[in-house]
């Protein structure tokens, strides 16, 4: 699980689930994100991975109507008002770490040794290898002659 973490700004404090994975955005929460930070959702990953403190903020507000702290028209004016705060400090992401299920596929292997991939006869990578000849022969053409030719009526 994720969260939205924000501290110092009262009312406001606390710690909110924010888990994009488990509620996607809806198409209103998009149109803030878009009107409030620029960001679109081909784009926004950009914005998350640079942590853009307007995006950040947006979420917050976001968090915040999700949790039922503010109402839906109050979030441009909360959104100015963590706009105006000191960035890092006060509003942040944060993930749980609990571990994720474990994939069903085999186990990784591991080993201390070093091994070989070269089968017997084959080359190793400090060997040249011969140079590979054009291709040659007839093109393959658009007819067969297994089935015959009918025409659409």
């Amino acid at each position: 699980m994720n969260y939205l973490v924000i501290e110092g700004l009262k009312p406001w404090d606390g710690r909110y689930e924010f888990d994009l994975a488990e509620q996607e955005l809806t198409t209103r929460e998009w149109g803030w994100i878009k009107r409030l930070s620029g960001y679109l959702p081909m784009t926004f990953g950009d914005g998350l991975g640079g942590v853009d403190p307007e995006l950040i903020c947006v979420f917050a507000a976001i968090a915040l109507v999700r949790a039922g702290r503010i109402q839906k028209d109050e979030v441009v004016d909360t959104y100015n008002r963590f706009a105006d705060e000191p960035f890092r400090d006060s509003i942040f992401l944060e993930a749980d770490d609990e571990p994720e299920e474990a994939d069903a596929g085999p186990p990784a292997t591991s080993s201390n040794g070093s091994s070989s991939i070269n089968g017997p006869g084959s080359r190793t990578s400090s060997e040249s290898s011969d140079t590979i000849p054009p291709p040659s022969g007839i093109p393959a053409s658009a007819t067969s002659t297994s089935a015959p030719a009918r025409s659409a009526r």
